[in-house]
């Protein structure tokens, strides 16, 4: 019986690395989530394409339709840093771990530019955490602020946009020193699935990235919970919104099931942290498995929001949606009838 490979080695100057040839057949589990890829995120890029094509169209001419922009530009930056997770991922562990660059990666001496795949990966992790964070505050702005909810999202998103950009780097300077290698891993993966990681020494990054995942988390979850028995109020018991209650309805059905698939990367990326540490020959497991649920995630809210919210139903016969203090809800313009 052939060894089993240790998780975390060093395939550096093995020589069962260096001599490992990739086989396109028979099919590998982490070859077929490669290929698997392509074809429900190309077609997600495309429907992400559209609602940029949306907002840029508003913002360069008087049109019919008017959206609460800051939610609207909100939403679409989230969209881009989960593409740029999804993207990293590939590079640092569903690309490797097919065994394609296995050969090469033990014959490369490790170095600093075998860490960017990896540091590039926790960046845009941290981005796909906060993004979130500044969608639901800028709706959270809209519900509870009505009246001057332009003037305060456009302050926040001055400041928190900024912030959401260095606040990644901030999290991941103490990698700067150190070199990236190739390491092996762990069942159920086979011998030559590799991963591109860092030669820390201590779980720094593991906890770090635990305690953000945490807060965001939480603060997404606190905070749509209060804006969920706000708006329900607001749909049912508000006289002056009762001739758009469907419309409202279904605008505020759709950022619900928007915000629900939010939970899903910040729950298996906390959960991926705390096997690492407490159980690191877990991972190899979790990692497998983690595509299914980040994938899953990623497509489907794009696709639920585009397809559920009256907007972009309608915007093809210039729709107008309303200033109302529900997020980005639609109403029927009257000369579009």
């Amino acid at each position: 019986m052939a060894k089993r490979p240790m998780y975390g080695m060093d395939i550096h100057n093995r020589t069962d690395y260096i001599a490992y040839q990739f086989q396109l057949f028979p099919l590998t589990f982490p070859l077929i989530t490669v290929l698997a890829g392509a074809f429900y995120l190309l077609p997600t890029f495309v429907i992400v394409g559209k609602m940029v094509k949306i907002y840029y169209e508003t913002s360069q001419r008087t049109t019919t339709v008017s959206i609460q922009r800051h939610l609207f530009l909100a939403f679409l930056l989230m969209q881009i840093a989960n593409f740029f997770y999804i993207l990293t991922d590939f590079m640092v562990v569903r690309i490797p771990a097919t065994g394609i660059l296995t050969s090469i990666c033990a014959e490369t001496q490790p170095n600093q530019m075998l860490k960017m795949p990896y540091l590039l990966a926790f960046i845009s992790s941290y981005l796909s955490m906060l993004f979130p964070v500044i969608f639901c505050a800028n709706r959270a702005i809209i519900v509870f602020f009505p009246k001057n909810h332009n003037e305060m999202c456009s302050k926040f998103m001055k400041l928190s946009l900024p912030l959401t950009v260095i606040l990644p780097g901030c999290f991941t300077f103490f990698m700067i020193p150190a070199v990236g290698h190739c390491t092996q891993l762990t069942a159920p993966y086979p011998m030559g699935a590799v991963m591109f990681t860092l030669d820390l020494k201590v779980p720094i990054n593991e906890y770090t990235h635990l305690l953000t995942s945490f807060f965001c988390t939480l603060f997404t979850f606190s905070i749509n919970i209060t804006m969920l028995i706000k708006v329900r109020h607001i749909l049912f018991y508000k006289k002056s919104i009762s001739r758009n209650a469907n419309k409202n309805y279904k605008a505020e059905l759709s950022l619900t099931i928007t915000m629900i698939s939010l939970f899903v990367p910040f729950f298996i990326n906390a959960l991926i942290v705390v096997l690492a540490l407490r159980n690191p020959s877990l991972i190899g497991y979790i990692l497998s498995i983690r595509p299914i649920f980040i994938d899953t995630a990623t497509v489907f809210e794009p696709w639920a929001f585009y397809y559920t919210h009256p907007m972009f139903k309608r915007y093809k016969r210039k729709t107008t949606v309303s200033s109302s203090p529900i997020a980005m809800v639609v109403s029927s313009s009257g000369h579009s009838r």
